[in-house]
This record gives structure tokens, C-alpha cells and sequence, in this order.
């Protein structure tokens, strides 16, 4: 039987913007830009490496992954019930060419993080979040530019490079590694979904043909779920549609009151409910409590909010009060929220778990933040938004010996083939993968 089978509920987190960066989710990172116009400001990690260049972007962001998610953390997350971490990876980790402002060099902390995940008893989801050409467009996927990805076979390629290199570490780590995710929000309205499902087979030919023992996880490209049959083939195995939901992203759902929030919760997950599960299960790979876009840089650095009217394009408030500021219940500072504010997180919070438990699971996005606080699982755990649930997380036994990190050491261990191929990935060094894989 395959060790997927009877895997109970996903309670996981999203490890986000630590190995690629999002404004909103560190805002600090972006803030210490000052330019002459708005459109020389950084709004991506594309464009923060190119204006620092790559030898200080090395050391900013090699920063930035050593100090952003700690062990600490993990343990936290699992005390309060949490089973599973998903781990977003731009394709630059893996593949990346001279002409690309990007650094690599987050695998060796990626392994550390792993290393952590074993010792704590988390599964993993490795998902690459990040395709070369931009999948979106967004600043999610690393570029906030016009889409290019599916333009290119050369850009195709390139993801298939990325992912068959995140499928061996996944068999590396195969006691830790549980799930991959091909490819983070590729865009339905920039390419026709028959060319997506294309990529997508051939994705689980490659990830198949490595291995057996891990989720194949697609995502739905914001298709409705009557229409997820059009992304998935008959021949899959083991295999998670993830679905993303948010109730800020949309002009008239801004405008909705809390309790009307509360009631849209049934409304969008009620045709998720009813996907037929017996051959692809249904997990909820994004949401968090918010339901604003007030939250800074959510929408893009630079770029306002729906809320107040700010955001181009919109031209006046949208939001379902008198008046519509940024501020106090919908500010930063979670200081400021009333108790009545606090009470009806919690009940969007648990409307949402009372659904998405009912399916494969769900990870909540994000697992912190700098300063949005709705967006932030730890927070909403220590403020009392977001319920605890018993420890299910077990410590796993390691298959190898024990290996002192690389990383923040003053005593390094003999190599092993992981410390080996982590150097080989770090330095581009084809031989000596060659030798270790």
C-alpha cells in the first residue's frame, strides 16, 4: 500500500516569502528603496535583485533565509496542531542562466529546513512557485511583469529542469518530502487551460518516471471547480487538485459585510465539496482571515486598495462602511483591533476550517508576517483568531547518519551525498551531480 493512502487531515502553513520574497510579507525588505520615480521601485524579487545587485542581494537574502523561519518556529507551529509546511521555491534555486538578476544559493537552506521538518515530525510540500517567463505575472512568481512562461518551449524546458531537480531532492528527503506541487497559479487568462493540462502531463510523466512515493498537487488556475475535469487526466495517481481562497481580491466581495463574509464561505467552497474525490482530492493550498486589502503591498508594492478607493482603476471606496481608511480594525497594527473585530476572525476562521478539514486539508498562508496581521497563522494562534488543534506531528527517525548543518557552523561534518549535491546545486557544478545522483 502506498504510504499516501489513510494520510488523515493536512493542517499545514505556508512558508512563504522566505526563497522567494512578496513586499507585503516583509515589507522591510522593499522600504529601503528611495528613487526618483515610482516606476524605478522595486516590486518583485526580479527587480530587488537587479537594483541591489547580485552581490549585495546575496547577502540580503542569504539574511533573510537564515533568519526569517527558524527551527523555533516549527516547533511553535506544531505544538498548536499544525502537521505539514508548504515550502514555495522560485525555479532560480535551481536553474538559473548569467542573464537573470536572480541569486541562487536557497537549496542548502531549503535542506536546513527539511533537516528541521524531520526532527519535528512535519511533512512537506515542496511547491515551485516561480517559473521562468513569470506563470502569473504577479510578484508571486517572481516577476511582476507581462506572462511569458507558455510563449516559450525554452521557458518550458526550464520548468521541467526546475521541477525534475525539486523531485530529487524530494527522493532525497523522501522521509520528509510528502507532496510537490508542479507549478504555483500558472494563468488560465493568459493561455488556454488544453496547453496548461499539456505542461501538467508532462509534469507527471517526469515527476512519475523519478518516483511514486509523493503527491502530484496541480493547481486549478482559478477555474471554477465544474470545470477541474478540463486540468486532470484519467491516469493520475495520487494526485491533489489545490485550490486557492480569498474573499479580497474581487471588487463586489470587498464590498460584503462580515456576516455576509461569513455566509460567502459556503457559497465558494460548496462546488469544491462536491468534486469527485475518488480519483484526485481537493486541498486548500491558500486563505488566510482577511477580509480586506488594506493589508501594505498586498496588491502589488506600490499599488493601493480596493478598501479605500486607492487602487488605480477603482476610482472610489468599495469597502461596506461609512467611511473606508486603512486603519484601526483594517490597519497594520493588530494593537488597534477591537474586540468585536477580533470575535468575527474567529468566526471566519472556523467557518472556513469546518469546510476545508472535510477535504485533504489545507495550508494557511502565511505562516508570518512583518506587519498583516490577518495574514499571520503564528499571530493568529498567540491573539486567539485561530484555533489550536491537539499535536498529531512526530518526530522522524533520520535514514542516515546524523550531519552537522553547513550553514551557521563552525564544526562541518564529513560529506554525505545530500551535503554533496546541496554543494553541487549551490555552485552549478555538473560533475559532481553526476557523481551523487
Amino acid at each position: 500500500m502506498s504510504r499516501l493512502a489513510d494520510m488523515g487531515t493536512i493542517r499545514g502553513t505556508n512558508i512563504g516569502g522566505v526563497f522567494l520574497i512578496e513586499p507585503f510579507i516583509r515589507p522591510s525588505l522593499f522600504d529601503q528603496f528611495n528613487t526618483s520615480t515610482v516606476a524605478e521601485l522595486p516590486v518583485d524579487e526580479w527587480t530587488f535583485s537587479a537594483a541591489l545587485g547580485k552581490a549585495e542581494a546575496r547577502r540580503q537574502l542569504e539574511e533573510h533565509w537564515d533568519t526569517f523561519v527558524t527551527r523555533d518556529h516549527l516547533e511553535e507551529m506544531a505544538e498548536y496542531g499544525i502537521n505539514w509546511i508548504r515550502i514555495p521555491i522560485g525555479y532560480w534555486a535551481f536553474n538559473l542562466t548569467a542573464d537573470e538578476p536572480f541569486v541562487d544559493g536557497q537549496i542548502p537552506y531549503v535542506e536546513r529546513l527539511l533537516g528541521w521538518a524531520q526532527e519535528i515530525g512535519l511533512k512537506v510540500e515542496l511547491d515551485l512557485h516561480g517559473a521562468p517567463g513569470s506563470q502569473n505575472g504577479y510578484d508571486n512568481s517572481g516577476h511582476r511583469v507581462s506572462p511569458q512562461w507558455l510563449y516559450s518551449r525554452i521557458n518550458v524546458d526550464r520548468t521541467l529542469d526546475a521541477l525534475r531537480q525539486m523531485t530529487q531532492l524530494a527522493i532525497e528527503w523522501s522521509d520528509v518530502v510528502y507532496g510537490i506541487q508542479i507549478l504555483n497559479e500558472p494563468s488560465r487568462w493568459k493561455w488556454p487551460v488544453s496547453q496548461i493540462l499539456e505542461f501538467y502531463n508532462e509534469a507527471y510523466d517526469l515527476v512519475r518516471g523519478m518516483t511514486d512515493d509523493v503527491f502530484f498537487m496541480v493547481h486549478d488556475t482559478f477555474l471554477g471547480p465544474n470545470d477541474w475535469g478540463q486540468l486532470v487526466s484519467a491516469n493520475w495517481t495520487d494526485a491533489l487538485m489545490d485550490t486557492h481562497i480569498y474573499q479580497m481580491f474581487d471588487n463586489y466581495i470587498i464590498t460584503l459585510s462580515e456576516s455576509a463574509h461569513i455566509d460567502m464561505v459556503a457559497t465558494m467552497a460548496e462546488n469544491v465539496t462536491r468534486f469527485d474525490r475518488t480519483s484526485i482530492g481537493v486541498v486548500v493550498g491558500e486563505f488566510s482571515a482577511a477580509t480586506h486589502d488594506c493589508t501594505r503591498y498586498i496588491n502589488g508594492f506600490g499599488r493601493g486598495s480596493r478598501w479605500d478607493g486607492s487602487l488605480e482603476g477603482v476610482g472610489h471606496p468599495l469597502c461596506p462602511l461609512a467611511t473606508c481608511t486603512c486603519t484601526g480594525d483594517y490597519g497594520g497594527d493588530y494593537t488597534q483591533f477591537s474586540a468585536s473585530y477580533r470575535a468575527f476572525l474567529s468566526r471566519y476562521v472556523d467557518a472556513q476550517l469546518g469546510i476545508y478539514d472535510e477535504l485533504a486539508g489545507w495550508f494557511y498562508w502565511n505562516f508570518r508576517t512583518e506587519s498583516a496581521p490577518e495574514w499571520d497563522y503564528l499571530l493568529g494562534v498567540q491573539q486567539g483568531w485561530f484555533p489550536k488543534f491537539p499535536r498529531t506531528a512526530e518526530p522522524l527517525v533520520s535514514k542516515e547518519e546524523p550531519e552537522v548543518s553547513d550553514i551557521g557552523s563552525a564544526s562541518p561534518a564529513p560529506p554525505s551525498a545530500r551535503r554533496l549535491r546541496r554543494a553541487a546545486l549551490a555552485l552549478g557544478a555538473a560533475a559532481l551531480l553526476a557523481v551523487v545522483v
